[in-house]
């Protein structure tokens, strides 16, 4: 396989590396420290990915424009804006710097995808997505690790997170001295398996929302910041060791998809019954969201690189797009939803999950006629 999938996968590390200590941090600030409600976490985060989505398209569509590699090095080296969030006096000024960076981060998405595409074959797709996945959460994780660590020590996030610029600018550079190619698909779209992998990524999006929602119910049980940081450690470790295991075993792009959605089902059913169980129930549960993640990760974009034609970027960009309006919705909903209790919320993830499952199922059927 190309060494610079390897590249393109370290700079997903790195990036991650950095900014994922924001995002875990973010509910944190905005609930624990300047005290918002719960319900206007969930809209600022239905903001953060129903803008996002538009930037996720733009981003898809003019790496089939203007270059992949143009559009994912501009967009990296914007995210460094969300290190600025630990700077915030105010809950305004923090939810400012924190859509900005994530927008950017948006943007780069489908690009980088786009990328991997270009310079893998159609058979080395899966290990491709997958070994990317699982460097870009995998650098997630040690973001959690230390991020946790400091919180455990009382280190104020003023001091923390203005320091994930640097792995940030890191991810960036790494995009630099990584190459591109030129697609090389059949220039024939498969527009029903598209359209069937669309609702099915946006009705997963709905179903597993914004990862703060289980930092916050894992705090509230606990009555335990650190252990609430921790719970997006967990979320990422699992799917960075899926992600890899993904990238090897011999399992077919339809069959990994379905059990993972499967997967998000079982867990959002689980926190309604085991939120009192602290972290023993709640982070194997958050465990099992973390493969599902992975799941989807790896196989939706492996399918979509293959039935896309020569507008991969677009179908990225739609595929990024469909994620962002399933997060929009699911935000807002768990946001409303969680202010009367947790257990409506995860009741609707649950509901949403298995329609997920269902899309998939039916869409395979029909393949295989």
């Amino acid at each position: 396989m190309n060494k610079d999938v390897y590249k393109i996968a370290l700079s997903a590390g790195f990036s991650d590396l950095g900014y994922q200590a924001v995002v875990a941090s973010f509910p944190l600030l905005l609930v624990f420290y300047f005290h918002v409600p719960i319900f206007i976490y969930g809209i600022v985060e239905s903001f953060s990915y129903g803008i996002g989505l538009f930037f996720s398209f733009l981003g898809g569509f003019l790496s089939d424009k203007v270059g992949s590699k143009r559009i994912a090095v501009f967009g990296n080296s914007l995210i460094v804006l969300l290190s600025f969030t630990g700077l915030a006096k105010d809950a305004i000024q923090a939810i400012a710097f924190f859509l900005s960076g994530w927008f950017m981060r948006n943007f780069r998405s489908p690009a980088r995808r786009t990328m991997v595409a270009e310079i893998t074959k159609e058979e080395e797709r899966k290990k491709a997505y997958g070994i990317l996945h699982a460097l870009d959460v995998g650098g997630g994780f040690l973001a959690i690790v230390y991020l946790t660590i400091l919180l455990y020590y009382k280190i104020p996030l003023t001091l923390i997170l203005p320091f994930t610029a640097i792995p940030i600018t890191v991810g960036t550079l790494l995009l630099v001295i990584s190459k591109s190619g030129k697609p090389t698909q059949k220039p024939k779209e498969n527009v029903k398996i598209i359209l069937g992998i669309l609702i099915a990524t946006a009705l997963f999006g709905i179903a597993t929302y914004s990862p703060g929602f289980p930092i916050i119910t894992v705090t509230q049980s606990t009555k335990e910041i650190y252990l609430g940081a921790l719970t997006y450690g967990i979320y990422l470790g699992s799917s960075a060791i899926f992600g890899y295991i993904f990238s090897w075993i011999k399992i077919k792009d339809f069959t990994g998809l379905i059990s993972g959605y499967f997967l998000a089902f079982l867990a959002n059913l689980g926190f309604i019954f085991l939120f009192p169980t602290g972290i023993l129930g709640l982070y194997p549960l958050v465990f099992l969201l973390g493969v599902a993640f992975a799941s989807a990760e790896t196989f939706e974009p492996s399918i979509i690189s293959k039935v896309s034609g020569k507008n991969i970027g677009r179908g990225m960009g739609l595929l990024s797009l469909a994620r962002g309006i399933g997060y929009f919705i699911g935000n807002t909903s768990m946001g409303l939803l969680y202010s009367i209790s947790y257990s409506y919320a995860y009741l609707f993830a649950s509901i949403v999950s298995l329609a997920s499952v269902l899309t998939i199922f039916i869409l395979i059927k029909g393949k295989n006629k």
